[in-house]
């Protein structure tokens, strides 16, 4: 593929703006606590238990981490408002003692007196027995990390005119054009991780807990999740990046070796996703989206995550979609590789000059891109807050988490946040204070209730609700009488309910 003819055809306003016009499909693992910081032992609440058929709340390999799964949306802006969302409603249904816990890392007692029960609690209908298996096979210290996992995806009219005007040449279908877009992706994600790790890693080890988690070390670390101790596949068993080939192939080693059980354990930074599990059915389909499964939660951002990450993350896919990148072997991912595992484990005040060298050169190129391709003022701005944590290391995340901790303890100020989220959805006097500026009580309230019972619903100028293959559309100020309550509303909306 020419990349000076796609260049200059991607500074054509109709694709230029396409560009920025991605998906994100965002879910979230956050732990259920108590205030005194010990895992939640209530049960999983009753009026969130339609696990088996709620695209959106649910629970992981423990009852004790909650599960967001946000709808797929067009913007940043949309994404992290569609978690924030999910967020308030669990937060109501919640035991009165019980909070959402804002870090990846649970809160020291929970290391120390809750791991066997966490490790046997699973209540999730046809779950109970694979999330035995993860727990014998993983152990608990490295499964019961919160974050949150990126579905991204290049808008579809662009992937397609990008396929009529340069792809057809050296790719057989439209297909295969997209399996060799996303994989080159995946790619360059790879080779990038450690940036993202030491910009948005925050998964600090609390002091109490080392002996626990990381007792081979004598520092602390800035994101134990992206480590080789944290959320991801055993070393010997990790996916090969070199090309799509060795990718499939690894992928259906593991799978035929027994090494995963199923699909649904690949645990990979990055992953080729379709619409089903099967990767001969995806890529016959083609490519729908990347997986990207290693972003702690940020602690400072509402949602667990910011708008700003996801915006520096679209302007680095876009960014490699459209610069030349060299050839990759094996040799330099596992190099990339390597390179996260050091950055993963260093103190979060630390930067080597080789980071700080690499990551401004890096971020001078996307400065460039940014005025080439004239990329929205959001972009800029979270490329302006990247550079200035590359100056600082005390401005990333684990920098700023780190200047928070009492003693080496994070409990204090992930129960202050956690409480002051919870106060403020309370004080607000609405069911959704996140979209109450736009939408009537009575509105908000359908919402909360549709979600509960695993209705589809979207939020654009007015709100539709889908379930059954049926839609009904509701004016987001819409002055509601619901007598016998939201439920039984939508009841008489969609009679199929």
């Amino acid at each position: 593929m020419d990349k000076a003819k796609l260049q200059a055809a991607c500074r054509e306003p109709a694709l230029q703006k396409l560009l920025y016009e991605g998906r994100f499909g965002l879910r979230m693992e956050a732990h259920r606590v108590v205030t005194n910081g010990r895992a939640s032992q209530y049960p999983f609440p009753k009026t969130l238990d339609r696990r088996g058929i709620n695209p959106y709340l649910t629970s992981g390999v423990t009852d004790n981490l909650m599960e967001f799964n946000a709808v797929i949306m067009k913007e940043a802006k949309a994404a992290v408002r569609q978690l924030e969302i999910l967020q308030q409603i669990v937060d109501r249904q919640l035991h009165e003692t019980e909070r959402l816990w804002p870090l990846s890392m649970a809160p020291a007692p929970v290391y120390l007196h809750d791991l066997t029960y966490l490790t046997d609690h699973t209540t999730k209908p046809g779950s109970v027995e694979f999330n035995h298996y993860l727990m014998q096979k993983y152990g608990p210290t490295r499964l019961l990390t919160g974050g949150v996992h990126v579905g991204y995806s290049l808008q579809e009219e662009l992937i397609e005119s990008l396929y009529e005007r340069f792809g057809k040449a050296e790719h057989a279908s439209l297909a295969a054009f997209k399996n060799y877009l996303y994989f080159k992706l995946a790619q360059g994600y790879i080779m990038w991780q450690w940036l993202f790790t030491y910009l948005f890693g925050a998964s600090p080890v609390p002091e109490e807990a080392k002996a626990v988690l990381l007792p081979e070390l004598d520092h602390q670390v800035r994101s134990f999740r992206n480590s080789q101790y944290g959320y991801g596949n055993l070393p010997t068993e990790r996916l090969d990046y070199a090309s799509l080939a060795s990718y499939v192939t690894s992928l259906k080693g593991h799978l035929a070796s027994g090494a995963y059980q199923s699909p649904h354990e690949v645990f990979a930074p990055v992953s080729l996703r379709g619409a089903t599990d099967d990767i001969d059915a995806t890529l016959a389909a083609g490519v729908d989206f990347i997986s990207l499964r290693m972003f702690d939660l940020d602690p400072f951002a509402a949602a667990g995550i910011s708008e700003d990450t996801l915006n520096f993350l679209e302007l680095v896919m876009v960014y490699l979609l459209l610069t030349p990148q060299p050839d990759l072997t094996a040799v330099d991912l596992q190099a990339a590789q390597a390179r996260n595992e050091e950055v993963a484990l260093q103190d979060p005040t630390e930067q080597t000059a080789w980071m700080k060298e690499e990551a401004q050169a890096f971020t001078q190129r996307l400065a460039d891109f940014c005025e080439a391709y004239d990329a929205p003022r959001a972009y800029r701005l979270a490329l302006k807050f990247v550079q200035r944590r590359i100056e600082d290391p005390s401005l990333t995340l684990a920098g700023q988490l780190l200047a928070k901790a009492e003693h080496g303890t994070f409990l204090s100020f992930g129960l202050k946040v956690a409480n002051d989220r919870y106060s403020h959805l309370l004080q607000s006097g609405q069911t959704l204070s996140v979209i109450a500026a736009g939408y009537s009580p009575s509105v908000q309230r359908l919402i909360r209730a549709a979600i509960l019972q695993g209705i589809q619903v979207w939020l654009n100028e007015d709100v539709a609700f889908e379930f059954g293959g049926q839609t009904v559309h509701v004016p987001a100020d819409a002055e509601l009488a619901l007598p016998d309550g939201a439920a039984a509303y939508l009841k008489q909306l969609l009679p199929d309910l």
